[in-house]
């Protein structure tokens, strides 16, 4: 039986189609079976019933079971076209999904404006004696996720729930497509951890049960971790992949405004 029981994805309407056939199949052959063999008896002699009634039962049992095939084969349809039209919509809704992915991570600061604010944030906080974090946030696809467009609406929705658990303050970065950093101004190590905790919480309920990607969050403190801001992007840049060549913000350079990554 588990030979019969094994349905593919694929095939669930062809499978769905053979059981219909085969029920309208069985009931037709019962019928004209049944009709078959009451045919002599009704025609023939009279049992209980007598004349034309006893005819008009046996007619209205053959009406019947044309009736009950007609109902099977229109309730077919109809489910048929809900199967696509539930079918379609799936097919929107990931599509949607997908380009609000896109459009969000498109709307993300890329690595050079987190070197320019970078600049900027250790400015602020050496002059004022202050701590500040940045927290990196690696992504990994699962090995089963390989179409690129849902691939793409994953890390969308990892970049929607990172941001959902970040201050005002703070913002939010796109390094490459798998890896995003996020700058904490006046966040120690102790509270930047607790962040991370945090953050690493909403990632797992942002891969679903699923288990759509799985996620890193690296914590780097200043000045635990830097006492100047090109100690900390190297700090960043070692967890990061070797292809991302941006060069790096001298630091007595001029810093760029760059837009909030809420």
């Amino acid at each position: 039986m588990r030979l019969f029981d094994r349905v593919e994805r694929e095939n669930l309407d062809r499978r769905e189609l053979q059981l219909l056939v085969l029920a309208i199949g069985c009931i037709l052959l019962l019928a004209a079976g049944l009709a078959l063999l009451a045919y002599p008896v009704i025609f023939s002699h009279s049992f209980v019933l007598a004349g034309w009634t006893l005819k008009v039962y046996f007619f209205g049992f053959c009406g019947l079971c044309i009736l009950l095939v007609g109902y099977l084969w229109e309730r077919y349809r109809v489910v048929r076209g809900l199967r696509q039209q539930i079918g379609y919509e799936l097919r929107r809704y990931a599509e949607f999904r997908q380009q609000a992915g896109r459009d969000l991570l498109a709307a993300l600061p890329r690595f050079n404006q987190f070197q320019d604010r970078l600049v900027m944030e250790h400015r602020r906080a050496s002059n004022l004696a202050e701590p500040f974090s940045v927290l990196v946030i690696k992504l990994t696809p699962a090995i089963d996720l390989s179409d690129q467009g849902e691939i793409t609406a994953a890390f969308g929705d990892a970049a929607r729930a990172v941001t959902g658990k970040l201050r005002r303050e703070d913002s939010l970065y796109q390094f490459c497509p798998d890896a995003y950093g996020a700058i904490l101004p006046g966040m120690g190590p102790d509270d930047a951890r607790s962040v991370a905790g945090r953050l690493d919480e909403g990632l797992r309920d942002a891969a679903g049960a699923a288990n759509r990607f799985s996620a890193i969050v690296k914590v780097f403190n200043y000045p635990q971790h830097g006492s100047t801001a090109h100690e900390l992007e190297e700090a960043v840049r070692s967890v990061l992949p070797p292809d991302l060549v941006s060069e790096p913000t001298l630091e007595g350079a001029p810093a760029a405004t760059v837009p909030a990554g809420e």
